[in-house]
């Protein structure tokens, strides 16, 4: 556990029980007043021509609502559409949400990753945090004690408007952007790239902050993060992909799958699915992780394929060799919690992964939670989580267990 106090850990815990309480119930998108979905709203088209601007810049930005939090004390909202890069490095309009809380005097940025988890907008956080719909209550008990600690909060949609889930490039290139643009968003009186800031995610959002951690001093130079927890991490999708094949997260390697073959056309499907695969992936293609991992769960993908291994087929090799972290050195320091007994971001590739960051010199807090899956140890990890992003904002140097 991160070196706090024992009265600073207790209240921790409790704001974070107490915001699962906070959350407010989930409303429906066609109730009146909600923002249209975002395929009929004009605000999340992509530019065209599309304006030669750096990435981070910001093309549109509007105030909305938070219906998806009832918090302890008053916030503001906007969205923000800035310019970012693809996977190939093509220009791309993403939109991120940007929280404050109103009476803050505070100048500090937390990007928080949610697991946007999806192969649709309707999965999108900006869509759900304005809507009020289908934003799992963990996620909603880890941005109030943020807030009412009076950071800022920017949470991206980080996927970009394919829903490129999985796909490492494009998904840290959406957090990097969108953190550009909040610091010099100016309602939000932060300080531009100087602005003290961290990052935060569990599970998809733990893939999406350590690949942003990763290609964080190639792509944003100028950034510089205090420090970056995630917990539950995907760090070997093949890895994770080969053990939950035809169980009950057998829809979650569907719909990485899904989304890897959008950020890489040289993943054929034409040839690799036959016809049932081709129904499949048009399916989950359309839905969120509530949906396809019900609905997927326990096929095999061979079921869908025109060859026995997916994962053996030497475009998709390349893919995930792509994808899978560890390729490059993080600029900032880490902590991780990791249940041992993970069912689904399973603990071996994130033990190498630790070994070999520590190996690299980089400033690792390593916190394997012995009991608890998947689920439950993103509650029990949050004190932990939030006490550490709490301490590198503040100043405080990052510990190692390297």
């Amino acid at each position: 556990m991160p070196t706090v106090s024992a009265d600073i850990r207790r209240t921790l815990t409790v704001v974070v029980l107490a915001a699962a309480a906070l959350v407010a119930p989930a409303a429906t998108a066609s109730a009146a007043g909600l923002p249209p979905n975002p395929a009929a709203d004009p605000f999340y088209a992509q530019p065209s021509p599309f304006p030669d601007v750096a990435p981070g810049t910001i093309l549109d930005s509007r105030p909305i609502t938070i219906r998806a939090l009832t918090l302890p004390v008053p916030i503001r909202a906007w969205q923000v559409k800035y310019r970012s890069s693809d996977t190939r490095g093509a220009a791309i309009a993403d939109v991120a949400t940007v929280m404050q809380p109103v009476s803050s005097t505070s100048k500090t940025l937390v990007s928080y990753q949610t697991a946007q988890d999806g192969l649709s907008l309707d999965c999108a956080p900006s869509y759900v945090l304005a809507t009020g719909t289908a934003l799992p209550a963990e996620e909603l008990a880890l941005m109030v004690p943020l807030l009412a600690a009076g950071h800022t909060v920017v949470t991206a949609d980080y996927e970009g408007p394919r829903s490129e889930w999985t796909a490492g490039l494009n998904t840290a290139h959406g957090v990097l952007d969108g953190i550009r643009a909040a610091q010099s968003f100016a309602p939000a009186g932060l300080s531009g790239p100087t602005t003290p800031t961290a990052l935060m995610g569990y599970s998809g959002g733990a893939l999406a902050s350590q690949w942003a951690n990763e290609v964080q001093p190639t792509y944003a130079p100028e950034l510089k993060f205090a420090g970056v927890a995630a917990g539950g991490v995907p760090a070997d999708i093949e890895y994770v992909a080969r053990r939950i094949d035809g169980g009950p997260f057998a829809g979650i390697y569907i719909g990485a799958a899904v989304g890897l073959s959008r950020a890489y056309p040289e993943i054929d499907t034409a040839t690799l699915l036959n016809t049932r695969g081709k129904q499949a992936f048009e399916d989950v293609g359309k839905q969120c992780i509530a949906q396809f991992s019900v609905a997927q769960a326990f096929h095999r993908m061979s079921d869908y394929t025109t060859v026995p291994q997916l994962l053996d087929v030497p475009a998709v090799r390349n893919v995930i060799a792509q994808n899978v972290m560890g390729t490059r050195k993080p600029g900032s320091p880490t902590y991780f919690y990791q249940g041992i007994f993970d069912e689904l971001a399973l603990t071996p590739p994130v033990d190498a992964l630790v070994r070999k960051y520590c190996a690299e010199g980089v400033t690792i807090q390593y916190n394997r939670i012995p009991i608890g899956g998947h689920v439950t140890v993103a509650v029990q990890g949050a004190p932990g989580a939030l006490a550490y992003i709490h301490d590198r904002l503040a100043g405080k140097p990052a510990p190692s267990s390297c």
